[in-house]
């Protein structure tokens, strides 16, 4: 579903990703992890155009997304569904407008499409009675769901989510994977996650790693602590001693 080739992106002196190769297949749930720092949302943003690479190869669905431009990239771009961090919510639309946003840019009017939206705020366990509440009135698991709902409108083949449990509590936490993992699912979607958090190895297919801006490792989740990497290793298990020096320590 995703290849991707000799990625390359630097950011002045610092480079992020160097000659990076990674293939994620269709209906694959990828957990990628890394130390902070490492550049894993400016690789998730490279995979769909959000940010340009300065050199190597992106498809999607065998389509090379590097060079196109206009109706041709918003098409492919459609068929990708992104979830922010922090949901990336607008503070001035209340949750019906939020969710309804992907089709009202198209010119559709929210109300017409109230029952999609109640429909895909249902499917991320949430009732239509938080419809016309705002940001600053949803919780911290509320905002996720509500970012996952808008998402959905466009019923992508590909989502990507940024370390979605960022601030949440260990049972918020479960909550949230378990429901990335439904969607997933239901959806039959091909997943890619950002996640510092161990527990994702439960619901995910694959893990890869990136470490100084490549690929170091990838393989089968259910593998994942018998894994002999000795970066992997040290990493899953948070140990101080090993091949990764953690940041700010030498």
């Amino acid at each position: 579903m995703i290849t991707i080739q000799g990625l390359t992106k630097a950011f002045g002196s610092k480079v992020i990703t160097r000659a990076l190769d990674l293939s994620v297949e269709r209906h694959e749930f990828l957990a990628i992890i890394g130390r902070s720092g490492e550049g894993k949302s400016v690789l998730l943003k490279q995979m769909i155009g959000l940010i340009n690479p300065d050199s190597g190869s992106v498809k999607i669905n065998g389509e090379e997304i590097t060079n196109v431009r206009g109706k041709q990239r918003k098409n492919i771009f459609r068929t990708c569904g992104y979830v922010f961090q922090f949901a990336a919510l607008l503070d001035s639309l209340n949750v019906l407008e939020n969710i309804g946003l992907p089709l009202t840019e198209d010119g559709k009017d929210a109300k017409t499409i109230q029952p999609l939206i109640i429909e895909k705020l249902q499917s991320v366990g949430l009732a239509a009675d938080v419809l016309y509440k705002y940001p600053d009135e949803l919780s911290g698991g509320m905002k996720k769901r509500v970012g996952l709902a808008r998402t959905l409108m466009l019923s992508p083949q590909v989502l990507l989510y940024d370390e979605p449990t960022t601030g949440l509590d260990p049972i918020t936490v479960r909550l949230i994977h378990e429901l990335m993992k439904k969607t997933h699912d239901e959806q039959k979607a091909t997943t890619i996650v950002i996640s510092h958090d161990v527990e994702i190895f439960k619901f995910a297919t694959h893990v890869a790693m990136l470490h100084e801006g490549k690929i170091i490792y990838k393989g089968l989740a259910k593998d994942i602590w018998e894994c002999a990497n000795p970066y992997v290793y040290q990493f899953i298990r948070g140990l101080p001693e090993g091949p990764i020096t953690p940041i700010g320590f030498v």
